[in-house]
C-alpha cells in the first residue's frame, strides 16, 4: 500500500528502508549531493532487496541518478556507449563495463518507474534500447578482433577503433525477437535473438569459412551477454527461435533461413516473426531480409487455419506449466490463464488474420497492435480498452515481481509474506486487494481471448449417416435423399478440397449451422447442390472451412448467395478469398467516397513488390468491392442507383490510381512528353454512372502534346502518335489482362472516332474534326453520355468545350428524328425480344428510355444547352425542368427507369445475364426482386413491369416512332407528287 500523503508505495521492509536511507544521507553529506525524498528511497529499498543492494554498494552513483532527469541521464548513457573504446581493451574488460552499465540502467529504470517519471512504455523501451546498445558494442568488439586478425576487411580499408560503425556493413546481424523486437523488455527479461549473415555482403579472408567465423562470433557474443561474473550479467540470451534450433548452428545464412521458412516453418514461427526487428549488426542486410520475409509473414488472405494452430500452442503451454487452475498464489502473470501471453496471442492472431489486408497492423508492439485493430474497427472499443488496461497492469505487476530480486520469474509468490510484499510494492492495501485486481484482469483477458478462439475441433456434428435423410426432411429440404447423398460424398472425400481428415472434420462440424441456414432458403436442396459445386471448384479446403468454422455468422450470407445468386456463387467459387472482405467491420456500410477509396488502394499498392504484383493488388481491390456492392444490392442494403454510382466510383478510382502506374512503367523505356498526357473519356453506362456487376468500360482515348514533331525523352524515344497508341494499349492490357487474380473489367473502345477502323488514341483535333463533320447521329447520341475520367490540364477544358459544341450544334430536326428512328429499328432487328425480363432490349425497356432522352437532348440542345447530362436520371429531371416533355411523361420515365434498373441489376448480379423466361428466376431471387422494388409478390411485380414497359413503349412511339413514320409517309407522298 502507499501512504495516503505519498505518491509512492510504502516500504514493506521498513528496517531495510531506514538502513538505506541512513546510508544515503551520510553519502549525501560527505559528497554534497542532494538527498531525494525519504518516501521514494523507502519505496525502492523497502520493497526490493535487489535495489537496496545497489544503493548499499553504490550510494553516490544512486544519489546522482536520482538527482537528475532520468531521460537525460539515459540518453547520455546510450550516447557514451557509441564512443570509441580504449585501445587494447580485452573481452573481460568490456564485459565488466557492460555489467556495470546494466546495474546503472537497472537502478535508473526502477527509480524512473517507481517515482512516476516514466510511464510503462518508457521503461520497456529504455531496457530494449540498452539491450540493442550492449549487443552492438559487444559485436563491434568481436568484429574488431577479427579485423585485426585479417579474417574480415576493415570498413574503410584501414584500422579504426571499436565503435558501432564497425557493425554497419558487416553482413552479419542480430534480429531481436519477442519482447526485445517489440521494445517491450521487462525488468529482468532474457533476450531472444536470431543470428544471421548474408555471405554476399561479407569480405572474408580467414582460414576457415564465413559460417565458422560468425558462429564463433555469436558464441562469444552470447558469453559477453549471458555469463555471470563478479559484476553480474547483462542479459540472459536465448537463440532457440532460429530455424530448426536442434539441427542448425547458432548463426545461419539468410539463404538457409529463407529456404526453411518458405518450406518447413509452422504457424507459431510466423507469429514469432511479427516482432522481429534489427537489433544489432548490419541494419541494411537485416531490413532486406525482413522485406523478403514480409510476404511469408503477412499473407494476402485471412489464415484462419493458423488460428487453431496458435490456440493449440496456448493449450500446450497450459498443459506444460499446469497454469489453467492457478488463480492467485503461484499464478504466472505471463503464461497463466488470462495472463500476458494471452493478450500477446490475441494481438498476434488478429495481426496474422488481418494484416495482409490492413498494412497498418504490420507492427511489433502489443499495445500498438491493439490500437491499430481498434482504429481499423477490427475489435470492439471495449475489447481494446480492457486488453490495453490489463496488459499495462499485468506487465507492471511482472516488473514488480522481478524487481524484488532481479529474478526472471513471472509468478506471484506462494507464501503470504511474499504476496504482502508484492501488494505493498504495487501500492495496494493488502494481498486481498492484489488478488482481487489479478482476478479482475485475468478473468476479462481470458474471456476476450477465449471468444477469439475457434471451438474445440474434436466435437462431432451429431448428424449420423443413418438418420441424415430424415433429419433433412424434418428441416424441410425439398429433396432430402439427394441432399443426404451429397453430404455423404463430402464425408467420403469426394472432392479434392475434402481429401484431408482435417478438412472433412471442419466441414462436418459446420454442418448443423450450414444446414439450418440452407433450410431458410426457398429451395434448400438447390442451395446445398450449389454449395457442393462451390466446394468442387476449390483446390483445398482447410483454409476456407477454418474461416467459416471460426465465423458462423457467415452461414446465413453463404446460404443467401447459394440460394439466390448462382452467378455470385460462381464468382465466390473462383475467388473464395472474397470471404475475407465480409469479415471487415465496414463491409455492410455504404461504399466509401472517392478520396477514401483512393487512399485504400494506394495503401495496398505500397506493399506491392513489382508491376505484376501491383496489377494483382488492383484486381483484388476491385473484386472485393464489386462483391461488397453485389451483396449489399442482394441484401437490399442499397438500391440500384447507389450500387451503380458505387461501382462507377470504384472504376474511376481504379483508373485514376492505375493509369499513372502504367504510365510510370511505360516511361521506364520510352520516357514522357513534358506537358503532355493521355485522356480517358467514359461513355455509355460508365459515362452515366450506371455500371452493373457485368458492365464493360466503354472508353475513348485522346492525347495531348505541345509539339507534334517532338519525341519522347526516354532511352527508346517514340513520336506522339506511336507513343500514345502503345500507351493506350498498355492501359487496356493492364485493365483486361487475365492474371491469377482475374481481370478488372472488359474494355470496349468501339465508340472512338471511326470505330474499329480508327486509331486507338486520337488528338483533340482529330476528335473535334470527326464529331463535327463525319460522325453519325448515333455517335452524337453516344456522346451525350461522355464523361471525362482522366485528362491533362491542358486538354480537359478544351475537350469539354468540344463536346458541348458538338452536342449543341444546330441540326435538322427531321433528319435527326429519322436517324434516331432508323437506329432503333436496327437495334430491334439485332437484339429484339418479347421477353419482358430482357430489360434492356424489350420494347419499353431501358434502350427506349435512353433513345428518348438522347433524341430530345440533341433536338433541344441548341436552344437549351443546359439540358445535357451523362446520367439518364438527371437528364429526365432536366427534361422536366425545361418543359421538353409533360410532367406526367417524365414521371413515368423516372419511375420506370428506376424500376427496370433495379430488376436488371439484380438479375445480372444473380444470374449473370437476363433470364430467357421467368421460369429461370428462382423463388429466392423473386423474393429479393420484390423486396428491392417494394412489390407485394412476384405476380404483382410482373404486372408492374409489363405495365411500365407498355406505357414506356407508348411514350416512345408518341415521341419518336409515330412522328418518324408520319414524316416518312409525308416524304414518300411528296416524292410521288414530284414524280407525277
Amino acid at each position: 500500500m502507499s501512504d495516503s500523503n505519498s505518491p509512492y508505495p510504502s516500504a514493506y521492509d521498513k528496517a531495510k528502508a531506514d538502513e538505506i536511507t541512513a546510508t544515503l544521507q551520510e553519502t549525501a553529506a560527505e559528497n554534497n549531493l542532494p538527498m531525494p525524498e525519504a518516501a521514494l528511497i523507502a519505496a525502492l529499498a523497502g520493497n526490493s532487496p535487489f535495489l537496496a543492494g545497489i544503493m548499499q554498494r553504490h550510494p553516490a552513483d544512486c544519489l546522482t541518478l536520482m538527482a537528475g532527469d532520468p531521460t537525460d541521464l539515459f540518453e547520455v548513457l546510450i550516447k557514451d556507449m557509441t564512443a570509441p573504446r580504449p585501445d587494447g581493451e580485452k573481452m573481460p574488460d568490456l564485459m565488466a563495463v557492460l555489467r556495470n552499465l546494466k546495474t546503472r540502467v537497472s537502478f535508473l529504470t526502477a527509480y524512473a518507474d517507481i517515482s512516476g517519471r516514466w510511464q510503462f512504455d518508457d521503461v520497456t523501451t529504455a531496457l530494449s534500447r540498452f539491450a540493442d546498445a550492449a549487443l552492438t558494442l559487444s559485436l563491434a568488439h568481436l568484429l574488431h578482433d577479427r579485423m585485426q586478425r585479417g579474417d574480415l576487411a576493415w570498413p574503410k580499408g584501414e584500422p579504426e577503433p571499436v565503435t558501432p560503425a564497425l557493425t554497419e556493413n558487416c553482413g552479419y546481424f542480430l534480429l531481436g525477437m519477442g519482447k526485445l523486437g517489440a521494445y517491450e523488455l521487462n525488468y529482468s527479461s532474457d533476450i531472444d535473438l536470431i543470428a544471421l549473415y548474408d555471405a554476399s555482403r561479407v569480405t572474408y579472408s580467414g582460414r576457415k569459412s564465413v559460417s565458422d567465423c560468425f558462429i564463433k562470433i555469436t558464441q562469444d557474443l552470447v558469453q559477453m551477454m549471458d555469463r555471470r561474473t563478479m559484476h553480474g550479467y547483462v542479459f540472459r540470451t536465448d537463440l532457440r527461435l532460429r530455424p530448426d534450433p536442434g539441427a542448425t548452428p547458432v548463426a545461419i545464412s539468410v539463404e538457409a533461413a529463407e529456404n526453411y521458412y518458405h518450406s518447413m516453418a509452422v504457424n507459431w514461427e510466423r507469429s514469432a516473426m511479427i516482432k522481429a526487428r534489427p537489433s544489432a549488426g548490419d541494419k541494411a542486410a537485416a531490413e532486406a531480409y525482413l522485406g523478403f520475409m514480409s510476404s511469408w509473414i503477412w499473407r494476402r488472405n485471412m489464415d484462419f487455419a493458423a488460428l487453431a494452430d496458435i490456440a493449440a500452442i496456448k493449450h500446450q503451454i497450459n498443459r506444460h506449466y499446469g497454469t489453467s487452475g492457478v488463480r492467485f498464489a503461484g499464478y504466472n502473470v505471463k503464461l497463466g490463464h488470462g495472463g500476458i501471453r494471452e493478450i500477446e496471442f490475441f494481438a498476434q492472431i488478429n495481426q496474422l488474420l488481418f494484416a495482409g489486408r490492413h498494412p497498418r497492423l504490420r507492427i511489433r508492439g502489443t499495445l500498438d497492435a491493439l490500437d491499430a485493430l481498434a482504429t481499423d474497427g477490427l475489435i470492439e472499443p471495449k475489447v481494446h480498452k480492457d486488453l490495453s488496461e490489463s496488459y499495462v497492469f499485468l506487465r507492471t505487476l511482472e516488473h514488480r515481481i522481478q524487481m524484488v530480486a532481479d529474478e526472471q520469474t513471472h509468478q506471484i509468490p506462494e507464501d503470504e509474506a511474499g504476496q504482502d510484499r508484492l501488494a505493498t510494492f504495487m501500492g495496494l492495501a493488502d494481498r486481498g486487494a492484489l488478488k482481487a485486481e489479478v482476478l479482475r484482469h485475468s478473468d476479462r483477458v481470458s474471456a476476450h481471448y477465449d471468444a477469439l478462439l475457434p471451438e474445440d475441433e474434436t466435437s462431432e456434428s451429431g448428424f449420423n449417416e443413418q438418420d441424415l435423410e430424415s433429419n433433412l426432411a424434418e428441416m424441410k429440404f425439398d429433396d432430402p435423399a439427394s441432399s443426404a447423398g451429397v453430404i455423404e460424398g463430402w464425408r467420403r472425400g469426394r472432392h479434392r478440397a475434402l481429401r484431408t481428415e482435417r478438412a472433412k472434420h471442419l466441414l462436418d462440424q459446420m454442418l448443423p449451422g450450414l444446414l439450418e441456414a440452407f433450410a431458410k432458403t426457398d429451395k434448400p436442396s438447390a442451395a446445398l447442390m450449389r454449395f457442393d459445386s462451390f466446394i468442387a471448384q476449390q483446390p483445398a479446403g482447410v483454409q476456407l472451412f477454418s474461416l467459416l468454422h471460426a465465423n458462423p455468422s457467415l452461414f446465413q450470407l453463404l446460404a443467401h448467395v447459394m440460394g439466390l445468386a448462382p452467378a455470385l456463387a460462381d464468382t465466390l467459387a473462383k475467388k473464395p478469398a472474397l470471404w475475407d472482405a465480409v469479415l471487415e467491420p465496414h463491409f455492410f456500410d455504404p461504399i466509401e467516397d472517392e478520396d477514401t477509396l483512393a487512399d485504400m488502394l494506394r495503401s495496398m499498392l505500397h506493399t506491392a513488390n513489382d508491376y505484376q504484383d501491383m496489377l494483382d493488388y488492383v484486381r483484388r481491390f476491385v473484386a472485393e468491392l464489386r462483391f461488397r456492392i453485389g451483396v449489399q444490392l442482394l441484401e437490399s442494403l442499397s438500391d440500384v442507383r447507389e450500387a451503380g454510382e458505387a461501382m462507377t466510383r470504384v472504376a474511376d478510382v481504379t483508373l485514376k490510381v492505375l493509369v499513372p502506374e502504367v504510365e510510370k512503367e511505360f516511361a521506364r523505356r520510352h520516357g514522357r512528353f513534358p506537358g503532355g498526357g493521355i485522356c480517358l473519356l467514359g461513355m455509355g453506362k460508365y459515362g452515366g454512372r450506371e455500371l452493373t456487376q457485368t458492365s464493360d468500360l466503354d472508353m475513348v482515348f485522346l492525347y495531348h502534346v505541345e509539339d507534334m514533331n517532338s519525341m519522347s525523352d526516354g532511352d527508346k524515344p517514340l513520336g506522339p502518335s506511336q507513343y500514345f497508341s502503345r500507351l493506350g494499349q498498355h492501359i487496356i492490357t493492364a485493365i483486361t489482362a487475365l492474371t491469377p487474380e482475374g481481370r478488372l473489367f472488359e474494355v470496349d473502345t468501339r465508340l472512338r472516332p471511326s470505330g474499329h477502323q480508327g486509331p486507338l488514341v486520337v488528338t483533340l483535333k482529330t476528335f473535334t474534326d470527326y464529331y463535327s463533320s463525319a460522325a453519325w447521329t448515333w455517335e452524337h447520341m453516344a456522346l451525350t453520355r461522355a464523361r471525362i475520367i482522366i485528362a491533362p490540364d491542358a486538354l480537359r477544358d478544351a475537350l469539354t468545350d468540344t463536346i458541348r459544341s458538338v452536342l449543341t450544334s444546330p441540326r435538322d430536326a427531321d433528319d435527326l428524328l429519322l436517324s434516331v428512328h432508323d437506329m432503333r429499328l436496327k437495334v430491334e432487328a439485332q437484339f429484339g425480344t418479347k421477353n419482358p425480363w430482357a430489360i434492356k432490349y424489350v420494347r419499353g425497356g431501358l434502350v427506349d428510355i435512353e433513345f428518348i432522352c438522347q433524341y430530345l437532348m440533341l433536338r433541344e440542345g441548341h436552344k437549351t444547352p443546359g439540358i445535357f447530362h451523362p446520367e439518364i436520371s438527371e437528364t429526365i429531371k432536366r427534361l422536366r425542368a425545361k418543359k421538353v416533355l409533360p410532367e406526367a411523361d417524365t414521371e413515368l420515365m423516372a419511375s420506370a427507369h428506376f424500376l427496370l434498373q433495379n430488376v436488371q441489376s439484380l438479375l445480372r448480379l444473380s444470374l449473370g445475364s437476363s433470364p430467357r423466361s421467368e421460369e429461370q428466376i428462382p423463388e429466392g431471387l423473386r423474393t429479393a426482386l420484390c423486396r428491392a422494388t417494394h412489390t407485394e409478390d412476384f405476380g404483382a411485380l410482373k404486372e408492374t413491369v409489363l405495365r411500365q414497359e407498355a406505357r414506356l413503349y407508348s411514350l416512345y412511339k408518341r415521341v419518336i416512332e409515330e412522328p418518324a413514320y408520319a414524316l416518312l409517309k409525308a416524304r414518300t407522298e411528296q416524292d410521288h407528287l414530284k414524280g407525277d
